[in-house]
This record gives structure tokens, C-alpha cells and sequence, in this order.
């Protein structure tokens, strides 16, 4: 067996299995990671586990001392305790102490004589074939048949399922270690969350998360965390048993940082710029523009950077951005870096502004919301070094607040930015304009209607630019006519309107027209106005002729709405329905709402009274998220909305309504608008009798074991029977099936619960 340090080793019951499971089939396994994710210790745990299970010997070789790649055969001989003096080559010894004889050898610490290891384990395997290596590097050997295991950080999250008082991984190394530092060490029962706090803020690394428990035997555990911004200097190891790279965070990565190339550790130190995950083209940008691809892909491959290929975007965890980080602040780099970062995600948001309306929206908001810790990083730097630069960014970013659900996030960017000294007109005007539609957007009118008095007071002396001007009237006039709106006075509303209209369509801006087209639909639709669809109908056909999904979707809203004051529920119903089909991929909780509102005033109206008190509840909690309600949006809607819910009261109970509304809040948003969509038929839906039975326990709030035990059946039937629930309701959790049960079933007196 290979000797493995005294310390309790910690969690990796995954991993462990994994790599049993590679072991068996593969000659060579590689673990990678980098510098300080227990590569090490859990090479040894894993390789123990296999010759224990297999009945073969191991070996560990460290060549962590090796500097000089000749020598690394006579550390092998060495480490198989081979007494060997003679002349002869060392692979030559090594292959004929273990011929025909099943064995493990761990290689440890491959990184820094990475050619030289790679070929001697290939010389190896090729005479060897029972041999199996387990070898740990920062980087991959490129071995033919190598299976390589990237060692992920701890996790700081509970196990899902788990018992309530179990640990995660991260959190009980840290609580073994601070015991094994001070046996009188104990987690408090409110600190556990404190110490998964502070496992995240040291990225699950093993080595990270040990040094720190050292100092938890005169630091609290919120006193260790809020001092986590000097990580360097503050975790070091008195123990004399670590190798000296690893008795300090720091020289473990100052360790992967040698290993680097001058223009690998340049690009080091610009991506430590990011504060999340970036793509290749911002990468490119923060390093001034260079082709970056192959530096960026030995960082990767040295597990300096993660990459997640399904999304083409790169990261890099907390403690190796911050190292990167001082090197640049050290080199007097950073201003520059913070500068070009700034540059790029600026021309980011200008270009989703300028080029929103369209088909290419869903891609625009999803990248926004991709990029935004670095927008708001931007952000920060901007209103530190360009006052105009930032309110331009804020400005630009008005569909990312807006549309893309951070409305809150947005209102307190816009009182940040707005407060700064020393803009021009030409920048603040449109902030002013911007923060209104927000404010508008949480019913907040007052702040609305300053913000609109300033921004018109400022424009009239401000002498814009033409252009600028023309979009300002554009702006103004339409928010005006919103916050009319809002405020119950839709006859003031539909004049603002369209004279933002009217100067759209002057100016050669029609697709600017297109807001205050659908609101002026609603404005004369609560005026009861016959042909108050029209202009709704007309933003439609001009969406779809250059495919914009958003303000197609909008525009069947207004148009659902007319319909039901008209009372013409089956058109309201569809083209509510179809809106939500529309807004699917922009994730724009307002749009969602005002058109989930609307198919649950004609759920109600139908006496599907359980449906549409579900789908109540489901708005309501979207609404929420992002500090609004159905009232932000005018008396007129608020009636409609009350009015459904006198309704549902008086069909329902009481009790009856708050416990749908209730199940309804459980949802998620896609969930939500998965069961707006889903076939309304009130019975069987397609489903078996059996299949009715195991939906009808999911509503109980039943795991798939408990079912399987009541109706006598085997857990994976009752999985069979949930996926095909699934699929025939097109839903995609268990949370759907059981407000869809709830809403459709339940109420009708069917009883599946007890037959068997």
C-alpha cells in the first residue's frame, strides 16, 4: 500500500468512484487541476483503494524534488526501493522488477519535466502492459489512450438528499483541519453557512481551505473571511511535514507561474482583469488586441483557466485572478488593463443598443446577462475615471436592465451614475430618459416624472445634436405617455403616444415607433374605444417583417388585451399564449407577466377557477422578483387583476384560492409559462391510470422511492412513469406535474390516490 499522510482524509466519494471505474479499463490515468486542488492525495487514496480491491502492489513517485529531467528514471528506481548499482539503463531495471506482474505506479508532480515524464511513462507502458500509472500533473501527458480526470474544487454545497446535520466536502475538510490545529475547535451551530462562505471565497481548494483552518485558531471564521482580500501573505503553514512550495498559498502559485512562458504569464496577469467568465474576443481585448488563442490554451491546459466548451467562455478561480492580479498591480499594469477592459465591455453594450431591434434579441440579452459581473465591473471603473463614459454605458445597457429582468439592479446603477459631477447634457439626457423607464417599470411615478422634467429641462438648454434631440422628443414623449398611463389617465396617455409616434416616423426612425404603438393600444383600450387593436396590429406586422420577436410579442399582448375588454376570450387567449411563445429565450419577466396576467383573467372568465389561480400565483412571485406588481402597470390592469381574484375568492373560498395560488409561487418562470402553454383539458391528459396514480403522489409531494413503496412497484418503474409524464404533459419537473395535477385534477373529484 502506498503510505498517505496521517491527516483524515476528507470527502472526494465521487471522484473516488470515477476514477475506480478508470482504473479498471485504462493503463494510464492522468489527474490534472491546478495548484493546490488535491491531486496528490487523492492520487494516493484512489490508487490504495484499486490495489486493496485488486490485490496488486503500488508505488508512489514523487518527483517533486526532480529538476534536472535526466535523473527522473533513477528517482522511479528509487522509489520502487530497487538497490540497483550498476551501469545499467534505469528503464531497464524498472521494466524487469516488474514484469508480468499487475501493479499501480502514482507519478506525482509531472508539471515542470512534463516531456521527460511523458516519454519515460510512454516507455513504460509500451513494456509493461499489466502496469497501470496513475500520474498528477497541471497539464495533460498527450499520451496515446490516456484518460485524463480535471480534480474539481470542493464543493461547498450540501449534498442534495443528504442528511440535514451532514457537511459539504469543503466545509468538513475545513472543520478536520481547525480540529486538527485545535482539538477544542467546534462549528457553532450558525456557522455553518459562514464556513461554506468562506470554502466559496477559497474557490473549494483543498490546500486553500487547510492553511486557512490553521488561522481559525485565533481568527473567527467571519473575521478569517473578511480578511481573505491579502489571501497571500495570510495563509502559510507552520507544518513541518509539507513540502516547502506548499507551506504558503502563494508559493504554491507562484509554482504554476514559473512553469508559464513569458507571454503565458502576461496573459495571466491581463485576464485577471475579469470578474466572471469571459469569451475569447474579451480576452483578446484586455491583451491589447494580440491573437491570444494559443497562450489562452496552455493556460488551459495547464489548469491555470477553465473552459467550458459549451458555452465558449473561460474562467479562472478566485485565488489565481488574484494572483494574477498583484503581479499586474506590481508591474503597474493594472490601470491599463482595467482600461481596455472597460473599452471593450463599453462596445459591447453600445452594440446591443444600437442593433437591438431585430432577430437577433434572445442573443443579445443572453450575452449581456452572460457578461454581467463584467458589466457592472465596467460600470465601476467608469464612474471612477469618466463620468460621461459611464452614464453612456448605463444607457446602453437600458435592455439588459430592462428587458433582461435586473430592473432593480438598474435603478441603483442610475442613482450611482446620475449623482456623478461633471457630466454633459449630451450623456445625461439619456441616462435621465433610461432611468425613468425603470422607475416606470416598478411604479415608482414620482421619480419617473423628475427624472423625465430634468431630462426635457436639460435637452432644451443643452443644445443636442439633431439627431440627439429627435430621439430625446422620441423618448420623452412615449415615457410621458407610460407614466399617463400608469396613472390611470389613458386619454392624456394615447396623445403622448402619439406624438412619439409621429416624431418616430418623421425623424426615419420607424422601428422606434413601436413602444408607444402597443401601449397605445392598451391606453385606448382601457378608453373601450373600438378599433383599439389597430395600432397594436400594425407594431406587429412591422416586427415581423424585420423578425423581432420582443416587440412581436408585446404587440399580441396589447392586442389580448383588447380582446378581453371586448370580451373575445378566445382571441385574447391565443394571442396571449402566442406572445408567451415569442418572449421564450429572452427570460423578460414583464413581458411574462403582463401576458400570464392576461390568460388567467380568461382562465377565470372560463371557470377554470384552479388553473388560474396557479398561474396567479406563479406572476406573483415573478412579479416580485424584481420589485413590481400587476398595479405598477395602472388602475386599469390592477382592476382586471382584482377582479379575477374576487372571483377566484368567491369560487374557490378562501382557502381554496391561497392553496393554488401557494402551489402556483412554487413554480419557476419557465415552468410558469410551461403550464400556460400546456393542453388545458381537465381529465385524463393523456396519461394512464397507472400514470395518474404516480402524478397524484407527486402532488402529495412524494419521492419516487416513497411511490414506488405504496403501489408496490420498483423505483426505476416509478422513474419510467415520471419521464413519461413528463413527456406526455411536456413539462420538464416534478413541480409542473403537481401544480398541473392541482389545477386540473384534483378539483374534479377524480381519486387516484389509493387505488392500486
Amino acid at each position: 500500500m502506498i503510505r498517505e499522510p496521517r491527516s483524515v482524509f476528507v470527502g472526494r466519494q465521487r471522484e473516488l468512484a470515477v476514477l475506480q471505474g478508470l482504473l479498471e479499463v485504462a493503463q494510464l490515468v492522468t489527474l490534472t487541476g491546478v495548484g493546490g486542488a488535491g491531486k496528490t492525495r487523492l492520487s494516493m487514496r484512489a490508487a490504495n483503494l484499486r490495489l486493496e480491491s485488486a490485490g496488486i502492489d503500488g508505488w508512489f513517485v514523487s518527483l517533486e524534488s526532480v529538476q534536472d529531467p535526466q535523473r527522473l528514471p533513477r528517482a522511479v528506481v528509487r522509489a520502487l526501493g530497487l538497490a540497483d548499482q550498476s551501469a545499467r539503463d534505469p528503464l531497464d531495471v524498472v521494466v524487469e522488477a516488474l514484469r508480468d506482474r499487475p501493479a499501480i505506479l502514482v507519478v506525482d508532480n509531472c508539471e515542470h519535466i512534463i516531456d521527460a515524464a511523458a516519454a519515460f511513462i510512454d516507455e513504460l507502458l509500451v513494456a509493461l502492459p499489466d502496469l497501470t500509472v496513475l500520474a498528477t500533473s497541471r497539464r495533460p501527458l498527450e499520451l496515446d489512450g490516456e484518460r485524463v480526470f480535471a480534480v474539481p474544487p470542493l464543493s461547498a454545497e450540501p449534498v442534495v438528499g443528504s442528511a440535514p446535520d451532514r457537511l459539504p466536502d469543503a466545509v468538513s475538510l475545513l472543520v478536520a483541519r481547525a480540529r486538527a490545529a485545535d482539538a477544542a475547535f467546534e462549528l457553532g451551530p450558525h456557522d455553518a453557512e459562514s464556513a461554506a462562505e468562506l470554502c466559496r471565497a477559497l474557490d473549494g481548494l483543498p490546500l486553500a481551505i487547510e492553511l486557512a483552518a490553521t488561522r481559525l485558531r485565533t481568527l473567527s471564521i467571519a473575521d478569517l473571511t473578511s480578511r481573505l482580500a491579502s489571501r497571500f501573505t495570510l495563509l502559510q503553514s507552520g507544518s513541518r511535514s509539507a513540502v516547502s512550495r506548499q507551506r504558503t498559498l502563494r508559493a504554491v502559485v507562484d509554482w504554476s507561474y514559473e512553469l508559464c512562458t513569458q507571454e503565458q504569464r502576461e496573459l495571466w496577469c491581463a485576464l485577471s482583469v475579469f470578474a466572471g467568465p469571459f469569451d475569447l474576443a474579451a480576452a483578446s481585448a484586455v491583451a491589447d488586441g494580440g491573437d491570444v488563442l494559443d497562450a489562452l490554451d496552455e493556460l488551459v491546459a495547464q489548469s491555470v483557466v477553465e473552459a467550458d466548451p459549451e458555452t465558449g467562455r473561460f474562467r479562472m478561480l478566485e485565488t489565481i485572478r488574484r494572483y494574477g492580479r498583484d503581479r499586474a498591480e506590481e508591474d503597474g499594469r493594472w490601470p491599463g488593463l482595467t482600461r481596455r477592459h472597460l473599452d471593450h465591455y463599453a462596445a459591447v453594450a453600445a452594440e446591443s443598443s444600437a442593433h437591438w431591434y431585430g432577430p437577433g434579441q434572445a442573443d443579445t440579452i443572453a450575452r449581456l446577462r452572460a457578461d454581467r459581473a463584467e458589466l457592472h465591473a465596467a460600470l465601476t471603473t467608469a464612474s471612477a475615471v469618466d463620468t460621461d463614459l459611464a452614464l453612456e454605458l448605463f444607457s446602453n445597457l437600458r435592455y439588459h436592465w430592462a428587458v433582461g429582468g435586473f430592473i432593480p439592479e438598474g435603478r441603483a446603477w442610475a442613482t450611482r451614475v446620475l449623482a456623478l459631477p461633471g457630466a454633459s447634457p449630451a450623456q445625461r439626457v439619456p441616462a435621465l430618459v433610461n432611468a425613468a423607464w425603470l422607475a416606470l417599470l416598478q411604479g415608482d411615478l414620482p421619480e419617473a416624472a423628475r427624472r423625465l422634467d430634468e431630462a426635457e429641462e436639460q435637452a432644451a438648454r443643452g443644445s443636442l445634436a439633431p439627431e440627439r434631440l429627435a430621439a430625446t422628443r422620441i423618448e420623452v414623449h412615449r415615457w410621458r405617455g407610460t407614466l399617463e398611463n400608469f396613472s390611470g389617465r389613458p386619454a392624456e396617455a394615447a396623445r403622448e403616444f402619439e406624438d412619439s409616434i409621429r416624431v418616430a416616423q418623421h425623424s426615419g426612425r420607424p422601428e422606434e415607433a413601436l413602444l408607444a404603438q402597443f401601449q397605445l393600444t392598451a391606453a385606448l383600450s382601457h378608453l373601450r374605444q373600438a378599433g383599439a387593436a389597430r395600432h397594436a396590429s400594425e407594431t406587429l406586422a412591422y416586427a415581423e417583417t424585420i423578425h423581432d420577436n420582443w416587440m412581436r410579442a408585446h404587440a399580441q399582448w396589447a392586442i389580448a388585451l383588447a380582446a378581453f375588454v371586448e370580451n373575445d376570450l378566445d382571441t385574447a387567449d391565443r394571442l396571449a399564449r402566442q406572445g408567451l411563445v415569442d418572449e421564450r429565450g429572452f427570460d423578460d419577466p414583464v413581458g411574462e407577466c403582463l401576458m400570464l396576467e392576461v390568460v388567467s383573467w380568461v382562465e377565470a372568465e372560463r371557470g377554470a377557477a384552479e388553473r388560474a389561480a396557479t398561474l396567479l400565483g406563479a406572476t406573483d412571485a415573478r412579479w416580485r422578483s424584481i420589485g413590481s406588481s400587476i398595479w405598477a402597470f395602472g388602475p386599469h390592469l390592477g382592476g382586471h387583476h382584482d377582479r379575477c381574484v374576487d372571483s377566484l375568492r368567491r369560487l374557490l373560498g378562501d382557502k381554496g384560492y391561497e392553496r393554488f395560488f401557494a402551489r402556483g409561487r412554487d413554480l419557476g418562470p419557465a415552468e410558469a409559462v410551461d403550464l400556460a402553454l400546456a393542453d388545458k383539458t381537465v381529465g385524463t391528459g393523456g396519461l394512464s391510470a397507472r400514470e395518474h396514480e404516480v402524478a397524484a403522489r407527486i402532488h402529495r409531494g412524494m419521492s419516487n422511492r416513497e411511490i414506488a413503496d405504496e403501489l408496490v412497484l420498483s423505483v426505476r418503474t416509478v422513474d419510467t412513469h415520471v419521464q413519461r409524464i413528463l413527456g406526455k404533459l411536456g413539462f420538464t419537473s416534478r413541480a409542473q406535474i403537481a401544480a398541473w395535477y392541482e389545477a386540473s385534477l384534483a378539483s374534479t373529484g377524480t381519486d387516484y390516490v389509493g387505488r392500486t
